[in-house]
């Protein structure tokens, strides 16, 4: 009777075991699933964005009217703290030859320009209307990397796929 005990101790103990290594997995990939999707939905976010000001940056050039361009000078900005944190981090280089074609979207800017429907929580967009590359201000982090770039979301979305 005693050795019947000690063996169904045993049994539960090893099938606790199985059901926390399941569950951990199942959580694991769940996680990676939800990173995935978060640098998947910013990517469709930052290339919407970039869609829409090639053509405004054409109709610009067309019409020869900077004025088309929406949103902030980045120049005029250069004070604000999260410009001042990009330009620390080297993600934008006042150096760079096209630096005065970076303007901030905001919502309001979005909206204006018909993507109201891109879910922008904080922070704002940076488009540089020459190179075409878009920077969420905020950094989108995902384990421990941040991502700032469209560029960026894109290499590492070709990385996974392979």
């Amino acid at each position: 009777m005693k050795n019947q005990k000690g063996m169904g101790h045993l049994m539960l103990i090893l099938c606790i075991v199985i059901i926390l290594l399941v569950m951990g997995t199942i959580l694991y990939f769940a996680k990676e699933k939800v990173e995935e999707e978060t640098i998947q939905t910013y990517e469709t976010d930052m290339l919407l964005i970039q869609g829409k000001t090639k053509v405004l940056s054409q109709e610009a050039t067309i019409e020869k009217k900077d004025e088309l361009l929406k949103g902030r000078k980045i120049e005029e900005c250069l004070e604000e703290e999260e410009i001042k944190n990009l330009l620390e981090k080297q993600i934008l280089l006042q150096e760079e030859p096209s630096f005065s074609k970076y303007y901030i979207l905001e919502k309001a800017n979005l909206e204006e320009m018909g993507l109201g429907n891109i879910q922008l929580k904080e922070g704002y967009f940076i488009v540089n209307y020459d190179t075409d590359e878009i920077i969420y201000a905020k950094g989108i982090k995902v384990g421990d990397k941040t991502y700032y770039k469209l560029s960026e979301l894109k290499e590492e979305t070709e990385k996974e796929e392979k």
